[in-house]
């Protein structure tokens, strides 16, 4: 698996959508992509497919932007990392079931590296939701601002 700009863009505009849902804000898109760093033109196209996922909605107008669909505890990591870059599968062969792509399919040992990889990676992305992130963001920022006094 390998995370491109897109799946990255749509990770960090998700993110910061989580950080205003509870106050019920509308985020313009101009305030996300400068907030982010991410190109405008582009993220107009990542947000049409979180909004056809139904992961986000829209809002037109004045004061109009975007907004998360649900709660960021019910939206799971590995959801969008799917949504955006595809299969979490290093290799075809390591799906299950498997998709037979070579000859050696049932005595490759190199299969079976694949496979606990993708259930390496799996255990990660599936049980990791946005409102962990939001707890992962705020447990760092106090780490990085905790000082260590020493005489």
């Amino acid at each position: 698996m390998k995370i491109t700009y897109k799946g990255d863009y749509a990770l960090k505009a998700l993110l910061h959508l989580a950080r205003h849902f509870a106050g019920g804000d509308v985020v313009p898109i101009s305030e996300i992509a400068a907030a982010n760093d991410i190109p405008r033109k582009f993220l107009e196209q990542i947000m049409l497919i979180l909004k056809g996922a139904g992961l986000v909605d829209s809002r037109r107008g004045i004061g109009g932007g975007f907004f998360l669909r649900k709660p960021p505890g019910e939206i799971v990591l590995g959801e969008v990392v799917r949504l955006i870059e595809g299969d979490i599968e290093p290799i075809a062969c390591a799906k299950t079931p498997p998709v037979p792509c070579c000859a050696d399919i049932g005595s490759c040992v190199f299969r079976e590296i694949w496979v606990e990889v993708t259930a390496a990676v799996t255990a990660i992305v599936d049980h990791l939701t946005f409102a962990d992130i939001l707890r992962r963001e705020q447990e760092l920022r106090v780490s990085q601002g905790s000082y260590t006094y020493e005489i």
